[in-house]
């Protein structure tokens, strides 16, 4: 008799908001670790359903801290079947961001050897697989920065890292409030073989000590305002700060808050609706 196979059934996470705070609700998910963000639509409200990994409920919890607002949506639990969901991999193909490559990991054996600029990815329970426009234009931005010395929050999968680390053989420290993401990057950055010039910790920069050539936050609108102190005290004299995960409806907010810490525009990057700031500490 054969042992009992691997139950491929796993936990998903549904947030029921109201139909007005749909958009961001998905965006705090996005910013979680979601891979994929299904909206199903009622008259007053609008369920939000992902996956956040084994444990999606201490995920969210650990959202609460930095997102009050969503203390006041129903959340709950569904199963799934992961035999279906993993059909998805199906439809990713490569992603090119100047001349790095950013190559889905099981897709590794037919493109051929790894050169410098291609950069493996394999999302797990982490928001990023590299073709996200919030990626791909802050990617843009970063590979046009100096800077070896580099701080990555909210790393997701570890993506925007893990192309510096490679193209410039810089220095990276990675941080993400986000057990998946953790995960995700560790196992990335390992593949990448650049496990040695990586610091990975979950948290935010409130956890990270020192200042940095190259300061990369790829997070939401509310949390880049609500910790903007932190953020920029991390930049060094003549260093570079790249913010992106929010549309142009909250670009003056982030230019004159970012304005009053002493760190100067100097270039944005507008991505299917999305866009990328660029600033140098003065």
């Amino acid at each position: 008799m054969s042992g009992a196979s691997e139950d491929p059934f796993h936990v998903l996470l549904v947030v029921r908001v109201p139909v007005e705070a749909a958009e961001f609700a998905a965006d705090v998910l996005w910013s979680a670790g979601a891979q994929a963000v299904e909206e199903v639509r009622h008259a007053a409200s609008t369920d939000l359903r992902t996956h956040l990994g084994h444990d999606p409920l201490s995920v969210w919890n650990s959202l609460l801290e930095t997102t009050p607002l969503a203390r006041d949506w129903a959340v709950r639990t569904e199963s799934f079947d992961g035999r279906i969901a993993d059909t998805w991999k199906q439809h990713v193909s490569v992603t090119f961001v100047g001349d790095v490559r950013i190559t889905p990991a099981w897709l590794a054996s037919s493109v051929g050897p790894q050169a410098e600029n291609t950069v493996l990815i394999e999302p797990g329970g982490s928001f990023g697989m590299g073709d996200h426009p919030t990626t791909r234009a802050t990617l843009e931005l970063a590979l046009g920065s100096r800077g070896t010395n580099i701080l990555d929050l909210g790393c997701g999968s570890g993506v925007l890292g893990i192309a510096i680390c490679r193209v410039r053989h810089a220095r990276v420290v990675a941080v993400d409030v986000a057990p998946a993401a953790i995960e995700a990057t560790r196992h990335n950055i390992r593949i990448n073989a650049v496990a040695d010039r990586f610091v990975l910790a979950q948290g935010d920069a409130r956890c990270v000590a020192g200042t940095f050539d190259l300061v990369l936050a790829n997070i939401l609108a509310p949390v880049l305002l609500g910790d903007a102190d932190h953020i920029a005290a991390r930049v060094a004299p003549r260093g570079t700060l790249i913010l992106s995960g929010f549309t142009d409806t909250r670009r003056s907010d982030i230019i004159a808050r970012y304005s009053a810490l002493g760190l100067q525009t100097r270039r944005e990057t507008h991505l299917d609706g999305w866009l990328a700031l660029q600033f140098e500490r003065l």
